[in-house]
């Protein structure tokens, strides 16, 4: 009967633990670094397929989604679109299978 409860012990220390990080997460992320990052990111990617951008090429607005916290737009030679999920991860990110990894 006492493993239960170690268990249960265990398993709500580290439920607490996981909280207090996205706690930490959510408090200090702040917006102009998540904007630096994706921007970043497409001018990056287009340089290397190639393609002159810059990261002043992008704007953030705020979305209206209950999981989304931001649209980042990157208007260059291509158009991008960036969801950002509340931790600042990617939204809309699909999954993808690779000829390599088959």
């Amino acid at each position: 009967m006492k493993s239960i409860w170690y268990c249960f012990g265990v398993c709500t220390l580290i439920g607490i633990l996981l909280m207090l990080r996205l706690g930490f997460k959510t408090a200090y992320l702040d917006e102009s670094a998540i904007i630096g990052h994706y921007a970043d990111l497409y001018a990056t990617d287009m340089k290397n397929m190639g393609i002159d951008a810059s990261i002043y090429d992008c704007i953030a607005l705020q979305d209206e989604s209950f999981w989304v916290r931001l649209r980042i737009h990157c208007k260059g030679t291509m158009t991008v679109t960036y969801k950002i999920g509340l931790w600042g991860q990617p939204v809309d990110a699909t999954p993808r299978v690779f000829e390599s990894n088959i």
